[in-house]
């Protein structure tokens, strides 16, 4: 039942309002940091990654720091492990211009030990931070569990996909 209602959300989830002028730049990012592991580049990966960032941060055993986060990651960012995306569909900033959340869907295309794959829906929220280079890095990022997508919900994850930042 909970998949079932994880699914709905997934599909259901409205895109974002509109974007501020502060957000926009954690939106690009975001993106950006999906394209850094579609393009499989560990270093640019690295780059959007806090020194400090906690990732899982709702697992049993959260990942701190970039190098910890980096060498967990090393297989989707390869794509020895399958296949990652996702993109935003809500960003909000703090008028400070430091700080911001972003949340949307990921996809995932899993490699099972047989040479088969799964293909799962997940939400990720993130937590962005200005660094002093002026460069937005996440800080902290989790997820909810993925659970599996069939061809409409891959197709609907598509179709979602919205750049509300002058982005083509």
């Amino acid at each position: 039942m909970v998949s079932v209602l994880l699914m709905v959300a997934l599909q259901a989830t409205p895109a974002g309002p509109a974007v501020s002028a502060i957000a926009c730049p954690v939106w690009e990012r975001e993106l950006s940091f999906a394209d850094s592991v579609r393009r499989h580049d560990a270093s640019a990966f690295a780059e959007h990654v806090d020194p400090d960032a906690v990732f899982s941060v709702t697992g049993k055993s959260p990942l701190r720091g970039r190098a910890s986060i980096g060498e967990s990651w090393a297989g989707l960012v390869s794509g020895k492990a399958g296949r990652l995306d996702w993109y935003p569909d809500h960003v909000v900033a703090a008028d400070s211009g430091d700080i911001a959340w972003s949340s949307g869907p990921a996809l995932f295309t899993v490699v099972d030990g047989k040479g088969g794959t799964t293909t799962m829906l997940s939400r990720f929220n993130s937590v962005w931070r200005k660094n002093a280079d002026g460069e937005w890095r996440v800080v902290f990022d989790s997820g909810s569990d993925p659970v599996k997508a069939g061809v409409e919900q891959v197709k609907a994850f598509e179709a979602q996909r919205a750049h509300p930042c002058g982005m083509d």
